[in-house]
């Protein structure tokens, strides 16, 4: 058996193995309305026919970094499909988000199998929309699927990626849908600052109309998300949640703890190791979390942290090592590998097991207590000990001056590139964000051992607001011995869901109600000397749109007042995080 070695694989083809290749440009699949959608085919020079992977993508299909994948892939006895979806670049048919692409996906599948360069055996790929566009027609069943690898991607898109807790990510939102009505020099580009990534654009109200402000029309996805801010019939067919019995072929995964879908990732690793529709995709799925966000990992600084070499993982050796198995029936151990491989932050080490969390952890209560201000140092703030009967936090978030986004758990760092205010995502330094007057911080004291965190992680927070509607978003830091605060995970709640995401609640002024918040799971490893840090505020902007406090529709609301919120810690209103720590230290992977 040859053992998973992180930052590369023994067993890599060598060089003078490699084959010639030959461009099958522009082939055209006619799906079941008639629409023609055009692909790209790279295969080897001779022989054949092969194994077969398909990526789908609104991001044209002839890009330098398609063309690369392509030729590799070839260059390994595959044929590579590299289509372009409905409506984009040399597709038929008009491009709309999400709905289409569950029969274009599953009718293209059938177009590839009846190919002569196609053996049969057809494996899927991509990253972000491409991850999406595997999950949304998989449920459909094709006969010709073997095997999936949907990376850095939720199956999930009303409460993974466009309502995270009930509140509208616009950054992402709005960007990608510029960039599938456009192309990716308009928003990534060096000019975009110029165009729509700067202060003033983001700052525009109502959001319905952003669109037009950004590209000069209407973008009919853009509006319908807007138009449906619960999870309602409109998103239903987006999710995969509750049909992972539906789904045949095995899944390997590629995530980042940085990223925004680490726990769409191992909800997927979860449910389909127990309701995938047959023992093999069961059995067979697979994924690996490091410390990276969306973007292919390619260094070992993520932020403002260096994790080590052994960080860098070459994620498409490991693709290889899948699809050999999957599609060649090439064991080369990989079916002995455990279904869940990790690294562990703070102590910079893979670790991996049968299922997620691991079952050798607990959860731990830290309860808030009074003053959680950044300039207070007298005593503990974050403690496991319950509070008694002490005063209440207060802070007034005025949505005209939004704290803004800062590092944490960002799929959308490419899109502002070249922004007036780039954005990075991951363990950034969170100073900048601390002094500010409408951001509550909780320290524990110094911790006497190291601490490991390794599962999922939410906050039991009782509060009040002067205000019909409110947010409140929570981040988990690591205070090192030098009192950096570096974010870990973070989650954010739209007081108005607190209910749950199918249906609107507006707050009682003034009145104590309970929010839970879920925050990104996470490994990591506390230092014996560092401090775990909790940060409590109402706005992460322009990650997610500003709550205006008035209770109004998020598409169309122009009015913004200032919110008094008001955090409790009595014994009758014990706000605390709930941590899952490990027993003892995990052996590597």
């Amino acid at each position: 058996m040859t053992s998973w070695i992180p930052g590369g694989r023994a067993d890599a083809p060598e060089a003078a193995a490699l084959t010639g290749v030959r461009l099958l440009h522009g082939l055209r699949g006619r799906v079941r309305d008639g629409v023609r959608l055009s692909a790209d085919v790279y295969v080897p020079a001779s022989g054949g026919p092969f194994p077969t992977i398909v990526t789908r993508t609104p991001y044209e299909s002839g890009r330098d970094a398609f063309i690369e994948n392509g030729i590799w892939w070839a260059q390994r006895g595959y044929a590579f499909v590299v289509q372009d979806c409905r409506g984009r670049f040399e597709s038929e048919g008009v491009f709309h988000a999400y709905v289409p692409e569950i029969e274009d996906g599953h009718d293209t599948l059938e177009w590839v199998a009846g190919q002569a360069w196609c053996d049969g055996k057809i494996g899927m790929w991509g990253r972000s929309y491409g991850g999406l566009t595997q999950w949304l027609s998989a449920p459909l069943g094709s006969p010709h699927l073997t095997c999936m690898a949907p990376h850095v991607i939720c199956d999930d898109h009303f409460g993974d990626c466009h309502y995270l807790g009930g509140a509208f990510q616009l950054l992402l939102s709005l960007g990608a849908a510029v960039i599938w009505e456009t192309n990716l020099a308009a928003v990534t580009g060096p000019h975009a600052a110029h165009l729509f990534q700067n202060a003033n654009f983001w700052a525009h109200l109502p959001l319905i109309e952003m669109d037009e402000r950004a590209i000069g029309r209407k973008i009919p996805y853009w509006r319908e998300w807007l138009e449906h801010p619960t999870r309602d019939d409109y998103w239903r067919p987006l999710s995969v949640t509750d049909r992972y019995h539906q789904v045949s072929a095995p899944v390997f995964q590629q995530g980042g703890w940085y990223d925004a879908y680490p726990g769409s990732c191992l909800r997927i690793q979860e449910g389909m190791a127990k309701e995938a529709a047959t023992a093999r995709a069961r059995e067979q799925s697979r994924s690996l979390i490091g410390p990276w966000s969306h973007e292919i990992p390619e260094k070992t600084t993520v932020g403002d942290v260096e994790f080590g070499p052994d960080a860098w993982v070459d994620v498409r050796e490991e693709e290889r090592r899948w699809f050999d198995w999957q599609l060649r029936g090439r064991d080369d151990g990989i079916s002995e590998d455990p279904p869940v491989r990790w690294f562990t932050t703070g102590a910079n080490r893979w670790c991996s097991g049968a299922e997620w969390p691991p079952p050798d952890t607990e959860t731990v209560r830290w309860y808030l207590r009074s003053h959680g201000r950044a300039n207070r140092d007298d005593g503990a703030r974050l403690g496991r000990e319950p509070p008694a009967d002490e005063p209440p936090d207060r802070f007034d978030y005025d949505p005209r001056d939004p704290a803004p986004s800062l590092g944490g758990n960002l799929s959308s760092r490419l899109i502002t590139t070249h922004a007036e205010t780039p954005m990075r995502g991951g363990p950034v330094e969170q100073a900048p964000i601390e002094r500010r007057p409408d951001v509550l911080v909780y320290t524990s004291r110094e911790l006497q051992r190291d601490l490991e965190v390794t599962g999922p992680i939410d906050l039991v927070l009782y509060a009040e607001s002067s205000a019909r509607d409110t947010d409140f978003v929570a981040r988990l830091t690591d205070v090192d011995r030098a009192g950096r605060s570096f974010v870990l995970t973070e989650g954010i709640l739209r007081a108005r869901y607190r209910g749950g995401l199918s249906r609107t609640d507006l707050l009682e002024p003034n009145v104590v109600a309970e929010f839970r918040i879920q925050l990104y799971p996470m490994s990591h490893v506390f230092r014996a000397g560092h401090c775990i840090r909790l940060q409590i505020t109402s706005s992460c902007f322009p990650r997610f749109s500003r709550n205006l406090n008035t209770g109004e529709d998020v598409g169309t609301g122009t009015r913004m007042r200032t919110a008094r919120n008001t955090v409790l810690h009595t014994a009758a209103y014990p706000s605390h995080l709930r941590l899952r720590v490990a027993a003892r230290p995990r052996d590597r992977a």
